[in-house]
């Protein structure tokens, strides 16, 4: 079996940047990959509009910003830097693409990890999962939909080279997917596109050009100068946390803030009608739209809001009695919450996810030498997941110097209110492990939560 010090679960993100740090730690590792090729959701989400929400300034890595114009990248453009930052730093020979994890036993005796997998099996001391947080499609029943004469597709198994041009096309959600990929799916891309949406959300549009500052702070990083890129990946950060902090504390400001933001470029009557959210600022994620204002003036974008009744033969009826024309049905309805996505025993044991104690988003309870490096709720991923890489390697360090074996924290229940509530979270709460030891905001969580103290750790 081949054996290394460091198994890593997913070619993502999260993979991708615990190679960096595995390597510059000098630690043995391999990365086991279910796909083709690296990226993770950057790789499978291939709907029309697909892109990062997030600076990508902040999302990218910090021990290699993607240096550009644009606040936000495409989905091409987000995979091309990944396979970059691989092949940079040798990370590519050491996956091993086309290689699902079925199965991971740790086993008591010999203080391992056994990783079952489609391509046969393999061994470390520790085990890194990326394997992301979303799983199959959230695909609604809808009554009437067999007998549809058009087609209904979920955004999952959607391709951005297909074209609509001769089709009415019906975009359901309301979510970060749809906001991205419906002026994506307009005219002339399709021939007609209504937004429907079951209730309105908060949409803030940017017009994705770098100010001043962030192009100052990438060119002098281009010239060497670092200082002032990394100061203002903090500050951006602080930003974010800020806005989440102060819209949950101060609502009615906020609505105020998302009402001006609207008011001028869609009227009162469509604002009142189609974005007035039932919920708070950031009690779910804030939508980030490029291009959606232009396109409802200009009607390429019809936006409705109501409950589907059921569909007919050539349409899509709502409660209200009013029947869409559709000849294609795309569904941006979010995915299910899957945190593991293999079976894992504990000797003889095996982990169940739902209600376990989750640590500072990488230990799970009584589940020695694991780690699952997790992102903050409401922000760019990679500003908590690199730090809880680096917080891992700490510890593998810290056992390495000692002669420790095995590492782990102990089973308790902890209570947990998810920090914001859309729908795949809702959905799947039950299933959902127990976050805590962090104040959930990365600028503060960074530099006060992720200090090593061995006490916080059970070492054998």
């Amino acid at each position: 079996m081949p054996s290394s010090d460091v198994i890593v679960i997913g070619a993502g993100i999260t993979g991708i940047g615990a190679a960096y740090y595995l390597r510059a730690a000098a630690l043995s590792y391999t990365i086991l990959e279910s796909d083709a090729d690296l990226g993770g959701v950057w790789h499978t989400h291939r709907w029309h509009g697909a892109r990062c929400d997030s600076d990508f300034v902040k999302y990218s890595f910090s021990f290699k910003p993607f240096l550009s114009d644009q606040c936000l990248q495409s989905r091409e453009q987000i995979q091309c830097y990944l396979r970059s930052v691989a092949a940079e730093f040798g990370i590519l020979d050491h996956v091993r693409f086309n290689t699902r994890v079925t199965r991971a036993v740790f086993d008591l005796a010999e203080q391992r990890w056994i990783v079952h997998t489609s391509q046969g099996t393999f061994t470390a001391r520790f085990l890194i999962n990326g394997n992301g947080y979303f799983s199959e499609p959230y695909v609604p029943r809808f009554p009437g939909a067999d007998t549809f004469e058009g087609e209904i597709v979920h955004t999952a198994a959607l391709d951005d080279r297909r074209t609509f041009s001769d089709k009415h096309v019906v975009l359901v959600g309301s979510g970060s997917t749809a906001v991205c990929a419906a002026p994506a799916l307009a005219p002339p891309v399709s021939r007609s596109l209504v937004l429907l949406q079951r209730s309105p959300t908060y949409i803030y549009e940017i017009s994705n050009v770098a100010d001043r500052l962030t192009r100052l702070c990438q060119a002098l990083h281009a010239r060497g100068v670092t200082a002032p890129l990394t100061m203002l990946r903090y500050y951006l950060q602080a930003r974010d946390d800020l806005i989440f902090v102060g819209f949950r504390r101060f609502p009615r400001l906020a609505r105020w803030i998302f009402r001006r933001h609207w008011l001028d470029a869609v009227g009162r009557e469509r604002f009142v009608a189609h974005f007035r959210p039932r919920y708070n600022p950031w009690e779910q994620r804030i939508a980030v739209a490029i291009g959606l204002k232009d396109k409802l003036r200009t009607n390429a974008i019809v936006i409705k809001t109501g409950e589907i009744e059921r569909f007919t033969e050539r349409s899509i009826r709502l409660t209200n009695g009013e029947d869409l024309p559709c000849d294609v049905c795309i569904l941006a309805t979010g995915f299910n919450l899957n945190i593991l996505k293999f079976d894992m025993y504990v000797g003889d044991f095996k982990i169940a996810v739902a209600g376990i104690n989750f640590y500072k988003g990488i230990m799970l309870g009584g589940v020695p030498n694991y780690f699952h490096p997790f992102g903050a709720w409401h922000t760019a991923w990679t500003q908590r997941s690199e730090t809880v890489i680096r917080y891992a390697i700490k510890i593998i360090a810290y056992m390495n110097t000692r002669g420790f074996r095995a590492v782990s924290i102990d089973r308790r229940d902890v209570g947990f209110t998810p920090p914001i509530t859309p729908g795949y979270i809702t959905r799947c709460l039950s299933m959902m492990p127990s976050f805590y030891g962090t104040y959930d905001l990365p600028s503060i969580d960074n530099l006060v939560s992720y200090r090593f103290n061995r006490r916080s750790f059970n070492f054998s």
